[in-house]
């Protein structure tokens, strides 16, 4: 994770986080940019601090403790309180947390000064493949995004990531189990209704209905044991459905019969899975309205998946059951994945970011071929050198020695004149 550090200079009871972080104070008008709240230790219990600054918007809590101990035998403890809660919280020295402050009041409006941290959890490594869900409701433009432009990382991690889609659904605030009466913008009388979303769908009923139906798809193309169905076709139904159907606004079942066909499934095999799903006779299907008022099977095994799983926001995503709370760009995503498998493959150094320490075996005898060639050339330049050197050396004693020799006759005869 990584997010601006937002701390309360004015406020003494935001410092301790006990009450409610309704308004920030005119330093902090506003909660954006992912923000990391720092709150000292005390007055009251961490999960309630760390509730206060979840519902505030923040992304993760810096808790300072109020000790000088060693961070090892510093911990963090729920009162019991703290299962719904969804974003990370850290318990960091009483010295390193005031030097956090200390930079941080001296610099409160300096925006290229803003402190800017990085938060790095492990993740599970259960063996050599690495599962990620999303959790999210089928009128979110920014999950099919996503999607689409995560696609090629799929490809390149291949079986060693796997991914399940999960979909969000919530009980109408007044639903009665012995209502069988349809609800507006809802199905099963109530019990499965979605918010609505950015894509102008406001039938929330037509989103439940899209909920089942794609995972149906997901179950045809992922889970069919009976015959080979590419992953792959689930992958293009939701690019293509984004493309078609959600861009478009043209939310409805014929785009989605549409986009079936065009990729080469069969509507009708995904539609008697999404009547099969409804629990009820045959005669109960037989309704015009059945589907509003009749249970689901998949919608109700989402709910008890998200409910173990403490999904709260929507959309969420988890790698290896661990909610992840950092960036949604895909080269973001792809490393956290790599992060999660024991042995990685090679795509996980030459692409996203993170780049492989050395060289590869190629690279390196070609740098050795190099350093030789680089050796060789440098060892013939040198004799060569060398060479000259002696020789014209050589050749300036030889000249010295016969001046001598003809200056030494010279004398000679001159003495006997």
């Amino acid at each position: 994770m990584e997010g601006y550090l937002l701390y309360d200079t004015k406020n003494e009871k935001n410092q301790l986080g006990c009450e409610n972080f309704n308004k920030y104070t005119e330093e902090n008008p506003i909660v954006g940019d992912s923000p990391f709240v720092i709150v000292r230790k005390g007055m009251c219990s961490e999960t309630q601090k760390v509730r206060n600054i979840e519902e505030a918007g923040g992304h993760a809590a810096i808790i300072i403790n109020d000790k000088n101990e060693a961070p090892e035998k510093m911990f963090l403890a729920d009162d019991g309180h703290g299962a719904d809660i969804s974003i990370p919280a850290v318990l960091i020295s009483l010295s390193d947390g005031q030097k956090l402050i200390d930079y941080y009041t001296s610099h409160p409006h300096d925006k290229s000064h803003r402190i800017r941290l990085e938060i790095h959890f492990s993740l599970e490594k259960t063996d050599n493949t690495v599962k990620y869900e999303i959790w999210f409701t089928p009128d979110q433009q920014n999950v099919y995004k996503f999607l689409n432009d995560f696609q090629r990382y799929q490809s390149l991690l291949e079986h060693k990531a796997i991914l399940d889609v999960h979909y969000i659904t919530y009980p109408y605030f007044s639903y009665d189990p012995k209502n069988n009466n349809p609800i507006d913008d809802c199905l099963g009388s109530g019990l499965y209704c979605v918010r609505p979303g950015n894509s102008g769908v406001n039938d929330g009923a037509l989103i439940a209905l899209e909920s089942i139906k794609q995972k149906c798809i997901y179950k045809f193309t992922y889970q069919n044991k009976l015959r080979a169905i590419s992953k792959e076709f689930f992958w293009m139904y939701m690019s293509k459905f984004y493309e078609f159907c959600i861009l478009t606004n043209y939310f409805n079942q014929k785009c989605s019969d549409n986009v079936l066909n065009l990729i080469g499934i069969s509507p009708d095999e995904i539609s008697k899975c999404v009547i099969d799903s409804f629990i009820g006779s045959e005669y109960d299907k037989q309704r015009p309205d059945y589907n509003r008022v009749l249970k689901n099977k998949i919608l109700d095994e989402e709910y008890e998946i998200r409910k173990r799983n403490y999904i709260t926001r929507v959309p969420s995503l988890t790698i290896n059951g661990r909610l992840y709370d950092g960036s949604w760009r895909p080269e973001y995503i792809f490393d956290a994945l790599c992060a999660s498998l024991i042995k990685k493959p090679r795509v996980c150094f030459t692409e996203g970011t993170q780049k492989e320490v050395g060289f590869s075996g190629p690279a390196v005898f070609v740098i050795i071929l190099i350093v030789l060639a680089t050796n060789i050339i440098l060892f013939i330049l040198c004799k060569n050198f060398i060479k000259k050197q002696m020789i014209d050396r050589i050749q300036s004693t030889d000249i010295d020695s016969r001046i001598d020799t003809v200056v030494n006759s010279y004398m000679a005869l001159r003495d006997k004149n």
